[in-house]
């Protein structure tokens, strides 16, 4: 039987550094964070290659940087604030607080959610994937995808509406 020839590694992270990244940092709103997370994620794919081959290393590489990125969420249940120079912004300072409050609440109301929610919700609206996208790279089906991604509206929805009530 022919021994496989290893990959490269240099050209794998040179491929798919840039979206693990982006995947970390809008799921997580920090510069710092996603760079944690990208290394994790790059050691992680390392470490599931030795145990076995790798369908897709795009599907991966996404779904690690995802989960990976919801887990520091909830490790940290704190609020994130956004560095100055995370953000670039042409509104007003009074919408950009609001902004500002609406993101750290939905990512923290995001980490509240079950893992299947959380990852698809994220792909959906941080990384504006569609159903199908989301379903290939969480390995399930659209429907799957819709039926969790209508759940995680739903409570994120009872959450805001708790929210709302409580500040009446």
């Amino acid at each position: 039987m022919p021994v496989s020839k290893p990959p490269d590694w240099s050209r794998i992270v040179q491929r798919h550094a840039e979206r693990v990244y982006r995947i970390a940092f809008r799921i997580l709103g920090s510069v710092h964070d996603a760079e944690d997370v990208s290394q994790i994620v790059f050691t992680e794919a390392v470490k599931l290659y030795n145990s076995g081959p790798i369908q897709t290393w795009t599907g991966l590489f996404v779904r690690l940087a995802t989960v990976r990125a919801i887990d520091v969420l909830r490790q940290k249940r704190s609020t994130v604030q956004l560095d100055e120079s995370d953000r670039i912004s042409h509104i007003g300072p009074p919408e950009e607080a609001v902004g500002a409050e609406l993101a750290v609440w939905l990512r923290t109301a995001t980490s509240n959610l079950p893992e299947q929610q959380a990852a698809v919700f994220s792909l959906t609206y941080f990384e504006q994937l569609d159903r199908n996208e989301v379903a290939a790279i969480l390995g399930m089906s659209v429907e799957t995808v819709s039926t969790a991604l209508s759940k995680a509206r739903q409570r994120l929805m009872s959450q805001i509406t708790v929210v709302k009530e409580g500040r009446t």
